[in-house]
């Protein structure tokens, strides 16, 4: 506990302050962050590097490196079609040498680590990013506390076939319900108080973003689990002291970002446009 406690008074400042400057020192962040989580999700599949994950590695420096240079669009696209075709020309050069479930494991794991993770980026570097990039971690971490605290006080049903057991109905519903009243709350918060021309409909896209972001949050949470669980290891990782690895502190944020990417954007172009 005390471990996990110097970790989180250590590391928490410094990951939002690398949030708010935005820009390249949270593409780095994120890009370095997207490596090690890479490996380690490499490593539990495959219980070590194979050489074709190096073609997972190189493609994650592209990619942030994309980003960094033309931002969102088509470049995008067109980095992770060469990353595929790429992963592809392995399995035919080395078809004697290389399992095609390495492959599929090199892109899966591109796919969910350092592509999902890019969406943090995308969503600060948006127009209005410095507000909704918040909003991940209001749906991620306002799910978790809230989902621990209702099914702590109200967990009679446990969802069945779950590979999180102590998951229940009741805790899921708080977890959603808490995380829309955070994004409430923080809407409210940057209306009223931080920047009034912000926009007024930020109150309701923050408590709906939040919302949706929170079933998605519950949903990689226990995909994490379930990948641990098949692969029969504890954490990912042991980079963070009393936490775990990177996936294990990032495997709610990761898949929450695209939903808050997305759900911002259609919402923004409804009550815009």
């Amino acid at each position: 506990m005390f471990k996990r406690i110097i970790t989180g008074v250590v590391g928490l400042p410094i990951v939002l302050f690398l949030i708010y400057l935005g820009g390249l020192s949270l593409i780095i962040t994120c890009g370095l962050f997207a490596l090690i989580g890479l490996r380690e999700l490499y490593t539990a599949f495959s219980k070590g590097d194979r050489p074709v994950h190096l073609v997972g590695y190189v493609f994650t420096v592209i990619y942030f490196a994309t980003i960094y240079l033309f931002g969102a669009g088509y470049w995008l696209l067109i980095a992770l079609t060469l990353f595929i075709i790429t992963a592809q020309s392995c399995l035919v050069a080395f078809y004697k040498k290389l399992p095609p479930q390495e492959c599929i494991t090199t892109v899966y794991g591109f796919l969910y680590v350092p592509f999902l993770m890019s969406f943090i980026v995308l969503v600060r570097e948006h127009d209005l990013g410095q507000y909704y990039v918040w909003l991940i971690f209001t749906s991620a971490f306002g799910a978790d506390t809230f989902a621990y605290l209702a099914g702590s006080l109200f967990g009679r049903r446990k969802l069945k076939g779950s590979p999180s057991p102590s998951k229940s109905v009741e805790g899921v519903i708080g977890g959603i319900l808490g995380a829309a009243l955070v994004g409430f709350v923080y809407g409210f918060f940057i209306f009223r108080f931080a920047d009034p021309s912000a926009t007024e409909y930020i109150m309701f896209n923050a408590t709906v973003i939040s919302a949706v972001g929170a079933v998605f949050s519950i949903i990689g949470d226990m995909a994490a689990s379930a990948i641990k669980r098949h692969t029969g290891i504890k954490d990912f990782g042991h980079i963070f002291p009393g936490h775990g690895g990177v996936l294990d502190r990032v495997d709610s944020v990761i898949i929450v970002a695209p939903i808050v990417y997305m759900v911002m954007n259609v919402m923004i172009w409804l009550l815009i446009y």
